[in-house]
C-alpha cells in the first residue's frame, strides 16, 4: 500500500510496530536454550572432578584467562554456592546476574514493541574490554592469588 493510498481517508496511517508474545519468544527462546543447556551440563559434567583442559592459552602459557575457571563458576552458582562461584571465577559470576538483567530488559522493551539495539556503544564495549584485560592481569599475579580459579581435581 503506498502512502498516498494510506492518505486517502484523510490523516495518515502510522504502522505501529507489533507488539505481545510473539515479539518475546526469540529472546525467551535465547534465555530458555541457555539454561537448558547449563542443566545438561550440571547434570553430565562435574568439572571439579574432572580436569578437562578447555583454554589453549592456559595449556601454553600457564597463565589464566578471563574465562579460566568460568565452567567451574556456573556449576557452583547451579549448584547453590555463590562463594565457589566467586572464587572459581568472579568476572562470570558478577556478569551472569548482570547478562539476566539484559534479557529481562530485552523482553520488556520488545513486548512493549520498543526498538532495542542489541550492540552496546563503543565506549561500553571499551570499557568492558578493559575490566577483562585487568582482571586477567591481576588473577596472574601473586598478590591475587584469590582472583585464580580453584581447581579440586586431585585433592
Amino acid at each position: 500500500m503506498t502512502s498516498s493510498a494510506r492518505q486517502e481517508h484523510g490523516a495518515p496511517v502510522s504502522v505501529a510496530p507489533a507488539r505481545g508474545l510473539r515479539r518475546v519468544l526469540l529472546p525467551l527462546a535465547i534465555g530458555a536454550s541457555g539454561l537448558a543447556l547449563a542443566a545438561v551440563v550440571q547434570q553430565v559434567f562435574d568439572p571439579f572432578r574432572t580436569h578437562i583442559p578447555l583454554c589453549v592459552l592456559n595449556h601454553l602459557t600457564g597463565l589464566e584467562c578471563p574465562g579460566c575457571g568460568a565452567i567451574r563458576s556456573v556449576h557452583a552458582l547451579l549448584a547453590g554456592d555463590p562463594l565457589l562461584a566467586l572464587r572459581s571465577n568472579a568476572l562470570v559470576t558478577i556478569a551472569i546476574p548482570l547478562a539476566a538483567i539484559g534479557m529481562t530488559a530485552w523482553v520488556v522493551r520488545r513486548w512493549r514493541g520498543l526498538r532495542t539495539d542489541l550492540m552496546p556503544s563503543m565506549r561500553v564495549m571499551l570499557v568492558l574490554l578493559g575490566i577483562a584485560v585487568l582482571y586477567t592481569v591481576l588473577r596472574n599475579l601473586p598478590m591475587f592469588w584469590f582472583l585464580a580459579p580453584i581447581s579440586l581435581v586431585g585433592g
